[in-house]
């Protein structure tokens, strides 16, 4: 019986399913510093690397959500995230910069088919009241696989090799997908609304005419340029500037995502039990949190090693602790009929911005031969993003 309370078992299950192509999505970070060796990359093209999946998954987005209004979001995310799983194991046998960009291409286009469908999903099955909290949990499946790929991956790859550990990576994606399929069901519309009548595309344009919309499609891009140069070079330059093992710099990782994971959690929590609903403090103080935390990295081996593990917590809660809070203001924007359709706008804006990151980073560091001005960069955007949310209009009309 599918009752209200099943709404919880279906935020476990997106849970599962985002902790699964997560693994797969960010199984290269820990492993950079292998990748890198033995197919000879240089720190841009490293950035490029990470980069290749993002563009697609951007691209991808709204049309993935329309197959799931067409065939039901529980075959598209159960088939997608099977072969996100699948390709991992093609990344795996790559012996080139272009036969690795090629699979995290593929990578890309496929793992795309869970973002937009979840989140619609939750915003239907969860109140206003519940709903921070909810897409805060369910972006906790972005960290958990994140925590996972960097505590596993690098201890593995000692004793395997990179490429035996990515595909025992996808032997546990494939398995995780399957449970997260066995308990994953559509809403039943019932206890909540009638099912809305499928929008269209061109029925977006009047909220991109909406300056405050842009505003915040604006920073998620932004934002995201912050989060993957994180997460694409933090275990470089703990190895290279901090003088820390591979594991260790995994380790710290580690620490960032869940330090992302806290904050998404307690974001969500705060925004719906102490703020109204309002989504915007939170996502201006994780972006100040960042630009703080950017800011120290750039003092490198003058940090006290005592610090370095609380520190990697703080700038996680910066650069991930925002998603949530982004996503359900994007929804309540749009409202129950256009939720997921401008939701996927919403996504294809901020991943955009992860394909500009990386490799922006990566070239700002080669050109400057020194990690200063590439994270100082980073904490300069954090602060615009952090100025021009504080300074909006309110978005949504709240009773």
């Amino acid at each position: 019986m599918r009752g209200a309370r099943y709404r919880w078992i279906i935020l476990g299950c997106c849970i599962l399913a985002y902790a699964t192509s997560h693994l797969t999505r960010w199984s290269y970070t820990g492993l950079a510093p292998y990748i890198s060796a033995d197919l000879h990359l240089d720190k841009a093209a490293l950035g490029l690397l990470g980069a290749a999946f993002f563009y697609p998954y951007a691209l991808a987005q709204v049309p993935w959500g329309r197959l799931a209004d067409t065939f039901g979001g529980r075959h598209v995310i159960s088939l997608g995230v099977l072969a996100v799983a699948s390709l991992l194991v093609g990344f795996a046998t790559a012996a080139s910069l272009g036969e690795a960009i090629g699979w995290r291409i593929a990578i890309g286009l496929v793992a795309a088919c869970g973002f937009v469908p979840i989140a619609s999903l939750l915003a239907r099955w969860f109140a206003p009241r519940e709903r921070g909290f909810a897409m805060g949990v369910k972006q906790t499946g972005l960290t958990l696989g994140g925590i996972a790929a960097a505590l596993l991956l690098p201890p593995l790859s000692l004793l395997l090799g990179w490429r035996w550990s990515l595909a025992v990576a996808g032997a546990a994606s494939l398995l995780s997908a399957g449970l997260a399929a066995s308990g994953y069901r559509p809403p039943a519309w019932s206890l909540v609304e009638a099912p809305p009548e499928k929008p269209r595309l061109a029925e977006v344009a009047p909220f991109l005419a909406r300056p405050g919309v842009r505003a915040v499609f604006g920073c998620g891009l932004a934002l995201s340029m912050a989060q993957a140069s994180v997460l694409a070079y933090l275990v470089l330059y703990a190895k290279e500037v901090l003088a820390v093992s591979v594991v260790d710099a995994g380790r710290l990782l580690a620490l960032a995502q869940a330090g992302g994971a806290g904050a998404r959690l307690g974001w969500g929590l705060i925004s719906d039990r102490f703020f109204g609903g309002r989504r915007r403090p939170g996502m201006v103080v994780t972006a100040l949190l960042g630009a703080t935390s950017y800011g120290v990295f750039a003092l490198g081996n003058l940090i006290p090693s005592q610090l370095t593990a609380p520190l990697a917590v703080v700038a996680g809660a910066g650069a991930f602790g925002w998603v949530g809070l982004y996503l359900a203001l994007v929804a309540e924007i749009a409202g129950t009929r256009y939720a997921g359709l401008l939701t996927g706008v919403a996504v294809m804006f901020a991943w955009s911005g992860v394909l500009i990151g990386p490799p922006l980073f990566g070239l700002v560091l080669e050109a400057t031969g020194s990690y200063i001005v590439p994270w100082l960069l980073l904490a300069a955007c954090a602060l615009v993003v952090a100025a021009a949310l504080a300074r909006l209009q309110p978005l949504v009309h709240r009773s």
